[in-house]
């Protein structure tokens, strides 16, 4: 991610491709954002920057749950 300036998803896409069979838990998924965050990209997952009226929604690497998200409030 950091050498590539790569989005979470667009790392997780290329992995993929490459083994298909991954399956990251949700911790690790988590440790992953909050370094995409600490690279200073851009993000749908990060809801930060997202106004009180745009729902933002949550999808397992396998996209069979879509969950939505409450909106954090910033520090």
């Amino acid at each position: 991610m950091q050498k590539l300036n790569l989005s979470m998803n667009d790392a997780y896409d290329i992995v993929k491709m490459k083994k298909s069979n991954i399956s990251p838990n949700f911790n690790f998924m988590g440790q992953l954002l909050d370094f995409e965050r600490t690279l200073g990209l851009k993000s749908p997952c990060d809801n930060r920057v997202v106004t009180p009226t745009q729902p933002l929604y949550f999808t397992t690497p396998t996209n069979h749950n879509v969950f939505q998200l409450d909106p954090l409030e910033s520090t």
